[in-house]
């Protein structure tokens, strides 16, 4: 199967070909009943859920502390999240989101408490997304493993849910013992956050970062809003040893921000060797900087 003719500069044909990803090997695999996921162990109390078989490779991931349980984001709603999180823990669960794209919210109705940046973009997204907002994600050309039985891809949408907790900048999430900061990151989308655990020194990236193709261009951003945050991720440089994205690899080292940082500055001031293409029809250019790409549209 291919990719549709106007994706075809970010979806490669066969891009499955390159699983699975080196990090994998390294990481130790969870026992999970549901083979539309795969589950590691990354640090003791944190585990990356992970969606190898659709081209969006979204990674949730789950840690756990003494007194609840966080999951960042629910996935692109292909098997069910929250068997599998129960399967690995029996504590109450919250479900923090990174942003309210449809392949990080898609289950979060599953689920008794949800959090989510207090900004109009996250308050909109408790409607829900109707079946022409998701469509896509299963086209030909986005899935290299058949959709579980009993899918209903007629009536694949995110259902309405409700946010039980709203967040702001700065804000402290404690678990028990551990706890997350809020950072507030638009870029990616208005509503964009990173959450940074000091106890063990981690940055949870969501869309801001991952080993990819970066788009800068989604629902408002552009690159000058990236400068912004990314040189409000490195105020934080000294408190953490890695990124956590929730994309493609579950972690990854954290100088990839300085490389990230350079790269769109270099693009905001006219340097960079680009490829032009279209993706859903809007122009765009693809920046390749090896580990990641940065993908802009065309003014």
């Amino acid at each position: 199967m291919s990719a549709p003719d106007d994706r075809k500069l970010l979806i490669a044909d066969r891009w499955w070909d390159k699983l699975p990803r080196a990090v994998y090997s390294t990481l130790e695999a969870v026992p999970c009943s549901q083979d539309w996921f795969q589950v590691y162990k990354v640090k003791d109390g944190i585990y990356a859920i992970y969606e190898p078989y659709q081209y969006e490779e979204a990674l949730c991931t789950l840690i756990l502390g003494k007194e609840k349980a966080v999951l960042i984001d629910t996935g692109c709603g292909i098997g069910n999240i929250r068997n599998v999180v129960e399967e690995i823990t029996d504590l109450p669960i919250m479900v923090v989101n990174s942003h309210a794209h449809n392949d990080h919210i898609a289950q979060n109705h599953l689920f008794d408490e949800v959090a989510m940046l207090d900004h109009p973009w996250s308050h909109e997204a408790e409607k829900g997304l109707p079946n022409s907002e998701m469509a896509h994600l299963i086209a030909d050309g986005m899935l290299w493993k058949e959709l579980p039985a009993g899918f209903d891809a007629e009536n694949y949408v995110v259902p309405e849910f409700k946010v039980t907790h709203w967040f702001k900048e700065g804000d402290i999430i404690d678990l028990g013992n551990r706890t997350l900061e809020v950072i507030h990151t638009p870029g990616h989308t208005p509503d964009c956050v990173c959450f940074l655990d000091r106890e063990d020194r981690l940055l949870f990236t969501g869309d801001m970062f991952y080993t990819g193709g970066i788009y800068t261009y989604l629902n408002g951003g552009d690159i000058p809003t990236f400068i912004s945050s990314y040189l409000k991720m490195l105020e934080y440089y000294n408190e953490f040893d890695y990124l956590m994205p929730s994309h493609n690899e579950p972690w990854v080292e954290k100088t990839l921000l300085k490389d990230v940082f350079k790269a769109v500055v270099d693009i905001a001031e006219g340097r960079g060797r680009y490829v032009e293409g279209t993706d859903r029809g809007t122009p765009i250019r693809k920046y390749d900087f090896g580990r990641f790409s940065v993908v802009t549209s065309i003014d």
